[in-house]
């Protein structure tokens, strides 16, 4: 899914009939202006939300609850326990795993990963509403995990590694936001919101799918990530879009203001 908002001049034609007495160079930078605004106030509202560093890492505590949800670490002796057991004795694999309370902490149905397999196994058990993984299972005293959902066992090396890749492409649906800010002329800050940081601006070259299309009185962005409908809601797209388009009426009325003064006619 896209997301794709207009800034058009129509629309604030209605409200202001003053559009008209903007020169073009005057349309054309505040428009651009406003576009870059709206770029930033979107990136903000995306999530995670904000642009500081405690966003990014919310982002980065998200995405590493999500992988030890569905992944259980294991040392060298351990995992190598399981890839026997698993190959030479299936039917005893629950007893070996068994404390001598009766805790089961690891199954027959656990999944052997590696770091080839590991990032294929995230993915499946992402919910594809939210972008988020579905725990794996629930536990009990004696009889063990219960639910549908798979768990993973791998080296616990290689599930520090994976969550640590993993983190670095947080923020990639605000990087698109800011490719379309830094099209329209930067990272700056917008009142009330503040600037696109550095964290964010590093994605842009590997990561960013923003789109910039400008029109005779219209600009239009567009972030062509694909689970952005996920990571942006409906109310803050159109709450954004409806500041952004109060923020460019005030503007130019202010600028009518001045040339109707700087004319002599005020």
């Amino acid at each position: 899914m896209s997301a794709t908002i207009a800034l058009d001049r129509r629309k604030i034609d209605k409200a202001l009939k003053l559009w008209g007495q903007l020169n073009k160079q005057e349309q054309v930078r505040e428009l651009r202006k406003s576009g870059r605004a709206l770029a930033v106030r979107l990136a903000n509202v995306t999530a995670p939300f904000g642009l500081n560093q405690s966003a990014r890492k919310q982002g980065e505590g998200a995405v590493s609850k999500d992988i030890l949800e569905i992944t259980k670490p294991l040392n060298q002796y351990w995992m190598g326990e399981a890839i026997r057991m698993k190959a030479l004795d299936p039917a005893s694999f629950k007893r070996r795993f068994t404390t001598k309370d009766g805790r089961v902490w690891l199954e027959e149905e656990d999944m052997i990963l590696n770091s080839s397999t590991i990032k294929r196994f995230h993915q499946s058990m992402r919910n594809k509403s939210n972008g988020r993984t579905s725990s794996a299972g629930t536990y009990t005293r004696d009889i063990g995990r219960t639910g549908a959902a798979n768990r993973g066992i791998l080296l616990n090396t290689q599930q520090k590694k994976y969550i640590k890749e993993t983190q670095k492409k947080v923020g990639i649906a605000k990087a698109s936001w800011a490719e379309c800010a830094q099209t329209l002329g930067g990272f700056a800050s917008v009142t009330g919101v503040g600037k696109i940081q550095g964290w964010i601006v590093k994605l842009i070259s590997k990561y960013g799918r923003g789109s910039v299309q400008e029109g005779k009185g219209y600009i239009k962005i567009g972030n062509n990530v694909p689970w952005i409908g996920n990571a942006l809601s409906r109310s803050n797209l159109a709450k954004s879009l409806d500041i952004q388009r109060t923020a460019l009426a005030k503007s130019v009325i202010a600028i009518v203001k001045f040339n109707s003064k700087k004319a002599g006619f005020a």
